[in-house]
């Protein structure tokens, strides 16, 4: 028996927020119209800012979870995606504070459902976005197909989660603390025989980083401009994944072994601060390697 197709009644927004701008409201509006309910959870923003989200849960009948601190990303998705199985929604989609996403995301996602042969074994549904940026997609379309197309991993902001596959897979991984949790959830998912899809069509625009465009005498190419922790977040869970997922996954780990490297060297080449970001990205790739966890980056 296939699961219930997630639509509006059944499914809860989940946004993990952080110092929102001043434009968060409209956006969180956005989408509590395609929700059947909601839950913000803050990480330990200033004062001034819960109080001004407050406002914003109470007037759009949202729950808030205010954590005193910066648990990280896994750890507050996970307070997000227990409250709302609490509710008993079966379906939860997760979103970043900064992303815009379609009018008919949901509506677009539920279709993706609706199209996909297997739909028992669906863990997760992506979006396809544009980077609010450089205004390029995340996945080229290149001809005719089905609306959906079946991917290794999707990002966490946009996504559709099921709550049946979610108690088989577990939830996310909470000593990554940020970056690359969505992806291991996914990977994870894929090991536990389930199916990771992302809709063909962009239905959400979001930024990776902070990204400038540079000029090399072949192309232009951009760059992140992660801070010095993030680069060491993203190198250590990186390459703890590819240890742990390079004999399922080979094609992955390799390719994305090439873009960590790729993005790198162009931190090396364009960015600010770029003795530093290369120390934290060095003490992650140690880290990552021996899967050491206890070091946490400011």
């Amino acid at each position: 028996m296939h699961p219930e197709h997630p639509e509006k009644k059944n499914t809860c927004a989940v946004i993990v927020t952080f110092q929102p701008d001043a434009d968060f409201g409209g956006r969180v509006a956005q989408i509590v119209r395609q929700t059947g309910g909601g839950v913000v959870v803050d990480n330990g923003s200033a004062e001034d800012c819960t109080r001004e989200l407050r406002k914003i849960c109470d007037s759009l009948c949202l729950h808030f979870i205010q954590n005193p601190g910066n648990r990280g990303i896994a750890a507050a998705l996970n307070q997000g995606v227990h409250w709302a199985a609490e509710q008993g929604f079966q379906w939860v989609l997760t979103l970043d504070q900064d992303s815009l996403v379609a009018d008919d995301l949901v509506a677009k996602l539920s279709a993706v459902y609706k199209s996909f042969p297997e739909k028992e074994r669906i863990a997760t549904i992506g979006p396809n976005y544009k980077d609010a940026n450089s205004g390029q997609l995340f996945l080229r379309i290149n001809g005719e197909g089905p609306i959906w197309q079946e991917v290794k991993t999707v990002i966490t902001s946009g996504s559709l989660i099921s709550l049946a596959a979610r108690a088989t897979i577990g939830p996310f991984r909470e000593e990554f603390f940020m970056d690359y949790v969505d992806l291991e959830y996914c990977l994870r998912a894929r090991a536990h025989g389930f199916k990771v899809v992302l809709a063909r069509e962009p239905l959400m625009q979001h930024t990776i980083g902070v990204a400038t465009m540079h000029k090399l005498p072949w192309k232009t190419t951009g760059t992140s401009n992660h801070s010095p922790a993030r680069r060491y977040y993203m190198t250590r869970n990186h390459l703890v994944l590819v240890r742990e997922y390079l004999r399922n996954e080979p094609v992955w780990a390799f390719s994305t072994l090439y873009s960590r490297l790729k993005s790198t060297v162009l931190m090396c080449l364009f960015e600010k601060d770029r003795v530093c970001k290369l120390k934290y990205t060095a003490t992650g790739a140690f880290d990552g390697v021996l899967s050491k966890f206890d070091r946490k980056m400011h």
